[in-house]
């Protein structure tokens, strides 16, 4: 099982995505449009309709920004921002990988970080939550909830973006929908889950200089 696995990680060719540069930032928990903002970098499927990415530079300031489509509230459906902040990718989570594990009701959400080939929580605390918290080191987030659809918006310092010796960071998405249930993710390879994605930095995407 793991030989095939590895076999699909040496032929994919991870796909990129482009970063959009606007004058002025998005606004605290705004829904975003393409008459705004331009076309998204991404339009990624689900069953419910097509999930809307941008990422967006204000001068050194870094957003990603999403729309999804969802008509049936729930508490756990996500929305999942994985980086490597060298623009490289190993097998695992590891020290340069981070991910936003954004929840519909945000202060469930988790912030982990790669360590040892997993993905770890603050502290090492398996019942860490986001509470009431709307930003950490070196990020924020905001989000909206509307009957058809939710949104957020995660800026990120521009540290985030200088880490990588000249490289933009590599990136993956998913989301998670509770009703009717499904995972969704990007870059999507074939053989590969949408949950296992997140899991393999090796298979996420580039942002496009």
């Amino acid at each position: 099982m793991l030989l095939p696995l590895l076999c699909l990680l040496q032929a994919a060719s991870p796909e990129s995505l482009s970063l959009r540069t606007i004058e002025r930032p998005p606004g605290s928990g705004e829904f975003l449009d393409s008459a705004r903002f331009g076309s998204p970098a991404l339009r990624l499927r689900t069953h419910q309709g097509i999930a809307l990415v941008w990422l967006l530079r204000v001068s050194d300031t870094f957003f990603v920004a999403a729309t999804i489509p969802d008509s049936t509230p729930y508490w756990g459906d996500d929305f999942i921002v994985s980086m490597n902040i060298r623009g490289k990718g190993g097998a695992n989570p590891g020290h340069d990988d981070f991910q936003w594990y954004f929840r519909r009701t945000l202060d469930s959400s988790v912030i982990y970080r790669g360590r040892g080939g997993r993905w770890e929580a603050p502290r090492g605390d398996p019942d860490w939550r986001l509470g009431t918290d709307r930003s950490g080191g070196g990020w924020e987030v905001s989000a909206r909830d509307d009957p058809e659809r939710w949104s957020l918006i995660l800026q990120l310092d521009p540290a985030w973006l200088q880490s990588g010796e000249g490289r933009l960071p590599r990136l993956a998405f998913r989301i998670y929908d509770n009703s009717p249930q499904g995972w969704f993710a990007w870059p999507h390879s074939a053989g590969v889950t949408a949950v296992s994605v997140e899991q393999t930095p090796s298979l996420w995407g580039f942002i496009g200089k």
